[in-house]
């Protein structure tokens, strides 16, 4: 089986996995970090995406949100969050997701955002574009910051949940609209199809924008840190837009003076 034809299979999977345990009722209990949780589903889900990941590519690395990282001798590595929006999962809010990337030498090629509720199957390829249940996705075109919409995510961690929040205040009065939905795979994904202009967070988790990343590029948007620098996997920031804002966006970002 081909890479993409199997992190379908294992994004259907888990999925399915997914719904199953929200119909049944789940188990939960709180992480480490304070606010912060994890389900049964969060941990099945994750099987079932390694096992079928180990079972047809064997010496691949694998960094997945609950196992950590589990290295190889290999120059790809799956990047999986089995259940990205786990909060909104466990107030039965349908904004969740499974979120599976692939990475050859350190460059994404491959990114699958599945969303179980409404079967909405997002992928790219690098070079091939983006797609949702294969249509051609592509990027807004907005190009001027009082008619965008903008979407930030909050934080487990309070320091950076404050973080996030003055960063939302330097651009509160330059945007049409905040939206604050708690899937960052999902965010990125609204970007990518151009139902969401721009996108940011301070600090995060590299498996909850892995795939959303090669999502954004292959379908005309941009993706970087608050610098502007390229995103890997220990960048401390994110901004994801239509590529037509970007700087303007950046800009607003690094200011020094806050409102």
């Amino acid at each position: 089986m081909e890479f993409k034809e199997v992190a379908v299979l294992a994004a259907r999977e888990a999925g399915k996995k997914i719904l199953e345990i929200s119909e049944k009722g789940f188990t939960s209990r709180m992480k480490g970090i304070p606010h912060d949780m994890i389900t049964d589903a969060d941990t099945k889900a994750e099987k079932i995406i390694i096992d079928m990941i180990r079972k047809h590519f064997p010496g691949h690395s694998i960094l997945s949100e609950e196992m950590g990282k589990d290295s190889k001798d290999s120059e790809y590595m799956w990047v999986i969050d089995p259940l990205d929006g786990t909060i909104n999962f466990s107030k039965g809010i349908d904004e969740y997701c499974v979120s599976i990337a692939l990475q050859h030498r350190r460059k994404i090629i491959l990114g699958v955002i599945y969303r179980p509720v409404s079967n909405e199957l997002y992928t790219a390829e690098m070079e091939r574009g983006s797609f949702l249940n294969g249509s051609r996705l592509k990027a807004s075109e907005e190009n001027e910051l009082s008619r965008i919409i903008l979407s930030a995510d909050s934080s487990n961690n309070i320091e950076t949940r404050k973080k996030n929040f003055e960063f939302v205040l330097k651009v509160c009065d330059k945007v049409r609209t905040i939206r604050q939905f708690g899937s960052a795979a999902l965010n990125m994904a609204r970007v990518a199809s151009g139902k969401s202009d721009a996108y940011f967070l301070h600090s995060f988790n590299y498996w909850d924008f892995a795939a959303g990343k090669l999502l954004v590029e292959e379908a005309g948007g941009k993706v970087t840190d608050f610098g502007g620098n390229p995103i890997t996997e220990k960048s401390k920031s994110i901004v994801a837009t239509n590529g037509k804002i970007h700087d303007k966006i950046l800009g607003i970002l690094n200011e020094k003076k806050t409102i």
